[in-house]
């Protein structure tokens, strides 16, 4: 198996033409929930973002802030206590991030050529804590990377991209196990995901010009183009591969 991007792009689409749950559908109801979480993660911070604004003690942008539609409709709700919008926060990051790893799960399932219902979107919850703790080790380890400069902390997340996929896919590996399998299958892979990533430039920018609608369609082609690679490295790095149908 190669990394020939046109190849792999369009395999991609053919397991998303012969998905036996519509993809589309899927990331329908997964944008909606996101967006519902995105919301109420704002609903927390926007107190905290007027006064930023106001900080800044430029009446003008101030007063554009306060009258935007996203802003103005959540200042007339009542504002949350600090410690209640904190709680609210780390449990909209929580719930997003295995959500996150539902979709990794819908996604291998279609490569695999498997029936996966809209419920696998919820499946992260059955190993949470492993999810979780990947995704604070991660977190650090970009962090830490990035006080060094921009250009390690990119590598950095190159370095770990495929750690959720290998977890979701042997799910009794240690978290921390992911991390290494990870590193060891982006090494000599990390320049070319990021071609990849700049392959859906256009298509990113096009989907913002349409208020992100067109990420319905957009999104399971980058997660099935990004399932083939890894399959892919797995392959030319002498991983246990399985078939796709």
């Amino acid at each position: 198996m190669s990394l020939d991007r046109k190849q792999l792009k369009a395999e991609a689409k053919d397991r998303l033409a012969r998905a036996k749950v519509n993809p589309y559908g899927f990331t329908l109801v997964y944008l909606i929930v996101s967006a519902v979480l995105g919301a109420l993660s704002f609903y927390t911070s926007a107190p905290r973002i007027v006064e930023s604004i106001d900080q800044l003690q430029i009446p003008e942008l101030s007063l554009e802030i306060r009258n935007s539609l996203y802003i103005s409709f959540f200042s007339k709700l009542p504002a949350l206590p600090s410690g209640s919008a904190a709680f609210i926060g780390i449990l909209v990051w929580l719930v997003a991030v295995l959500l996150q790893a539902g979709v990794v799960l819908y996604h291998l399932g279609v490569f695999r050529g498997e029936e996966r219902p809209f419920s696998t979107l919820f499946e992260g919850f059955g190993i949470a804590g492993k999810v979780i703790v990947l995704a604070l080790l991660e977190s650090i380890f970009v962090f830490l990377w990035s006080l060094l400069f921009v250009i390690p902390g990119i590598i950095a997340v190159y370095r770990y991209r495929f750690a959720l996929y290998s977890l979701c896919e042997d799910p009794e590996m240690r978290s921390s196990d992911a991390l290494r399998r990870s590193k060891q299958l982006t090494r000599g892979f990390k320049w070319r995901l990021f071609v990849l990533d700049l392959s859906f430039l256009g298509w990113d920018l096009l989907s913002g010009l349409t208020g992100h609608i067109l990420d319905i369609w957009l999104d399971p082609y980058k997660s099935q183009t990004d399932m083939g690679y890894y399959h892919a490295i797995k392959a030319i790095q002498g991983g246990d591969t399985p078939a796709a149908e």
